[in-house]
């Protein structure tokens, strides 16, 4: 009886995967086109010049040069969307906070003072921020809900202070750091449903952002 159920099992089984596998890369590649529309429109506001370069056909990279608001010099937005492909990977990133994900790199035009990592732990990129505070010889400790490094109390008030800048997309927050050389203000952020999320309210945050380390 058993041996007469595995082969239909089995490709039952086959079919549910290969149309799965077919609907969650269409499905990745219209959240893809779609993030890639929020991300330009949330860059429009910086003025400058962009230029998109497309990894995959839900992965990209926007570059934003010749920024002209004051505080920020230059930007990268980096969008990934969540894996929908593959039934195992789509649940082990939703078991470590990954969703649609955009990744703010800004250069400012005023070197930070100071220099910080925040983190969500458990999330997708907990390793990374851990990884970078070893590098610069930081101890972290639990701050609300996060880690942060290092544990002094002026990097405690500085995320503190990002953490109201946030306001509602805190819950959204994956990691957030500041550094004092190349790369000065670093965001990851869930954006789960843009529609949810004006780019023009994403371009705000940036801006409350940068301003609040430019002024730390």
């Amino acid at each position: 009886m058993l041996d007469r159920l595995t082969l239909p099992l089995v490709g039952v089984l086959a079919v549910v995967l290969l149309v799965w596998y077919l609907a969650g890369n269409e499905l990745m590649r219209r959240r893809g086109s779609r993030l890639a529309v929020w991300c330009k429109r949330a860059a429009d506001n910086m003025g400058g010049k962009q230029a998109i370069k497309w990894f995959t056909l839900h992965s990209f990279r926007l570059e934003i040069e010749q920024v002209t608001t004051p505080i920020i010099r230059s930007a990268v937005l980096t969008g990934l969307v969540e894996s929908w492909d593959v039934p195992v990977i789509w649940l082990w990133n939703r078991m470590n906070w990954r969703r649609d994900m955009v990744l703010a790199q800004l250069v400012l035009a005023t070197q930070p003072m100071a220099g910080l990592e925040l983190y969500r732990p458990g999330a997708i990129l907990a390793g990374d921020a851990q990884h970078a505070a070893r590098q610069e010889g930081w101890e972290e400790e639990p701050l609300d809900e996060f880690r942060i490094a290092p544990a002094t109390e002026r990097s405690q008030k500085l995320a503190r202070q990002l953490l109201t800048d946030l306001e509602a997309q805190r819950p959204h927050l994956i990691r957030l750091s500041v550094r004092r050389r190349d790369t000065h203000l670093s965001l990851a952020l869930n954006v789960p449903e843009p529609a949810a999320f004006r780019p023009e309210a994403f371009y705000e945050l940036l801006s409350r952002l940068a301003s609040t380390v430019d002024h730390a």
